[in-house]
């Protein structure tokens, strides 16, 4: 039973009791350093800070901060794309080791890049908008329905009479279902 019991965040060992902000001018000094970087440079940091096993909370503050979320995201997206590009592999690795180290990887860029897109969705949020969908099958019908009106009309219609038709069936096949069983 003792092996279930959660730590609160009182409790000593805690990770929330070990929680420190870390220092403001620390962070703001990691983001100007690491917006002074180039494309392939941040990339290769953010794979770093992703890969590495410390809590480096000033960089987490940095990469995750208003300034440098949209650009860490981009270069997340090209490591998860392509891990193997960006990740080293020590000497006489086996298959299936490397396996593991690129499938840990990429659970960790994959939850670092929820956190960015939840802070870039509350940045959007602050600004007084919502963040727009991610939905590209949706975008596309509202181009169509842009681009041929008359014909997106006609096919709205069809499918509504659909509805209506098949609505009425099922009322019928009720009603009959009740008449047999009454």
């Amino acid at each position: 039973m003792a092996a279930t019991q959660q730590n609160g965040p009182d409790e000593p060992n805690s990770r929330q009791s070990r929680w420190t902000e870390p220092d403001p001018s620390e962070v703001a000094n990691r983001i100007e350093a690491l917006k002074a970087l180039s494309n392939r440079q941040f990339t290769m940091a953010v794979r770093d800070f992703i890969s590495s096993s410390d809590e480096d909370r000033v960089t987490a503050y940095a990469v995750r901060s208003a300034e440098l979320a949209r650009k860490a995201r981009r270069a997340i997206t090209d490591l998860l794309q392509d891990p193997e590009k960006y990740l080293e592999s020590p000497a006489e690795e086996s298959n299936n080791g490397r396996r593991e180290r690129l499938r840990r990887f990429r659970l960790d860029a994959e939850h670092e890049a929820e956190l960015l897109h939840n802070v870039l969705a509350g940045i959007i949020a602050r600004r007084g908008f919502l963040p727009p969908e991610s939905n590209p099958r949706g975008r596309a019908r509202r181009r169509l329905a842009d681009e041929f009106p008359e014909r997106f009309l006609e096919l709205v219609r069809e499918e509504q009479q659909n509805d209506v038709d098949r609505a009425a069936e099922q009322k019928r096949q009720r009603a009959a279902a009740r008449a047999a069983g009454a």
